[in-house]
Parts: C-alpha cells; structure tokens; sequence
C-alpha cells in the first residue's frame, strides 16, 4: 500500500485561523496608521495656516507708510488700518484693513481708499479685495505700547490662543 503525505482536516483548520488573525492584526493597524496620519495632517495645516496668517500681518506691518489706526467694533475687537508697500493684489491699493466679521472669519481687507466703518460708501467696495485669513477667530486685540513701537496681537480660536509681538 501506497502512503500519501497529506495535511489532515484539522491542520487546515489551525493554518486558516492562524492566517485570519494575522489579517485582522494588519488591518486593525493600518486603521489605525489611516487615523493618525488624518489627525496629524489636520494639525499641521492649522499650523501652516497659522504661520502663513503671521507671515502675512508681519510684511503688512513691516512694510507699513502711516500709522496704524486702531479702534473697536461693537463686539471689543480691533479693527486695525494702515497704509503698507507690501501688496497682493494691486499695487495702487495701499490700505489695509484687519478685522473680524460677523461670523467669525479675520479678514484682510486691501482698498485704495482707508477703511472708515462710518463713512462706507459703494467707491471703497469698488476698490476693495478681502482676504480670508483665518476662520473661528473669536477675539483679536491689537495694542500699542506707551512708547509707540512694539504692537501685538493676541487672537483666540477655538479656546486657544495666537500670540504674537513686534518690536517695529
């Protein structure tokens, strides 16, 4: 008689389940690798964003012709206006304007004309162009020291807050 060399049904069996745990083990971690690098990437675009906003506000600032003006709106943020040399969007358009609208956004407002929230008129928005610089700003606060020089703003988002100085 002729002996076959053959797994039995129970070595099939223990190889089968051997094999379907390893595969729930790899997926489980490549779930698991997906969700953190989802997470991460979110955070690190808050944070390019963030510094792309500061780069913004610090060529504004640096490049600054005038003064800056800086007065309140109804909800205690400031509304910041200078004339700057450092332009996006047309270089005729020297004022900008930083402020907080209604719902929320920092905008970065660039006109030919300077911002006067009590004399708007239909030939500033003509020449204007506004930036969304950042979303879910909930205070911005822009202050001067008693010397004049150094400035500062301090946004919150989200419970979290968004420091930055100049010494200008």
């Amino acid at each position: 008689m002729k002996k076959y060399k053959a797994f039995t049904l129970i070595e099939v069996l223990i190889s089968i389940v051997l094999f379907s745990m390893i595969v729930i083990f790899l997926y489980q971690t490549l779930d698991m690798t997906t969700k953190s690098n989802l997470f991460y990437e979110k955070k690190l675009n808050e944070k390019l964003d963030i510094n792309l906003f500061k780069k913004i506000l610090f060529l504004d600032l640096l490049n600054k012709t005038s003064d800056v003006n800086i007065t309140k709106d109804r909800r205690g943020n400031s509304v910041v206006t200078f004339k700057t040399s450092h332009i996006y969007h047309n270089p005729f358009y020297s004022y900008v304007t930083y402020v907080i609208s209604k719902d929320n956004n920092f905008l970065r407002l660039e006109s030919k004309i300077k911002f006067n929230k009590n004399k708007l008129n239909d030939k500033f928005f003509d020449t204007l162009y506004v930036d969304k610089l950042q979303n879910n700003i909930k205070k911005f606060r822009f202050k001067k020291q008693s010397n004049g020089n150094i400035t500062y703003y301090i946004l919150k988002k989200n419970n979290q807050k968004i420091l930055f100085g100049l010494d200008l």
